[in-house]
């Protein structure tokens, strides 16, 4: 039996997660998925790849989800069908309709640090389905320069960081301050005083809990200009 509790044929274990997916309940947990993310043969690869064509959603989000995991990280950080993955998802990607399989398949290409991908996945940074702008600002940092983040990663997340939604708004915050490389603590203590001026009295507050996932070693300055942002009862100042 494997790590998910669950174990069978391959046709069991497809037809489980077929049936988790479709279930459509978040909170619902997957161990027919997840055995099949533990199964990184070349006979589920090739199941799950010829799902992101088919007609029915459902089997495509099956697809996308079973690559985004199939298999461990190895020591190069890649998985077993890394290469093979981001070319069937990039070769589906631009003619699938549907809103939550796009999101699904944004994130593959994340989960995999597809870095030619990384314009594609901008463009999509201002869709109007919340699912796809959170997979966007979820899968940003793995495909940014890993030395030196691209400046027009960042002004994607600073427009992330102000979306309507609060997990998209938190995945972008979270990814600005712990996640972008390279970038001076002067500029980032400049992205925390105009998301705070911008901000209300609940996203104020969101900028208060992102100072506490910074790291021990983080600038002190922008851990306290952050920290201190659930304070203010007025917005700050436009420059």
């Amino acid at each position: 039996m494997g790590f998910s509790g669950v174990d069978g044929t391959t046709d069991e274990l497809f037809a489980g997660a077929l049936a988790e997916v479709g279930a459509d309940d978040e909170e619902r947990s997957v161990p027919f998925l997840v055995a099949l993310h533990n199964r990184p043969t070349r006979e589920v690869f090739d199941r799950a790849a010829a799902l992101l064509s088919r007609e029915d959603p459902v089997e495509r989000e099956l697809g996308a989800r079973i690559l985004r995991e199939l298999g461990p990280y190895g020591t190069e950080g890649r998985r077993p069908f890394t290469s093979e993955t981001i070319g069937v998802v990039l070769a589906e990607i631009g003619d699938e309709p549907d809103p939550g399989v796009l999101g699904w398949m944004i994130s593959a290409l994340g989960y995999h640090s597809a870095h030619q991908a990384l314009d594609l996945v901008l463009g999509h940074q201002g869709h109007p389905a919340q699912p796809v702008r959170f997979a966007v600002a979820a899968a940003l940092p793995a495909l940014a320069d890993p030395e030196l983040t691209e400046q027009r990663v960042v002004e994607a997340l600073l427009r992330l960081a102000e979306d309507d939604n609060d997990s998209v708004r938190w995945y972008a915050l979270y990814a600005l301050f712990n996640e972008m490389a390279g970038i001076p603590d002067e500029h980032r203590r400049l992205w925390a005083t105009h998301l705070i001026g911008q901000a209300d009295a609940q996203r104020r507050e969101e900028m208060s809990r992102i100072a506490t996932t910074l790291a021990d070693e983080a600038d002190g300055v922008l851990r306290d200009l952050l920290g201190q942002a659930g304070t203010r009862t007025t917005r700050l100042p436009e420059r």
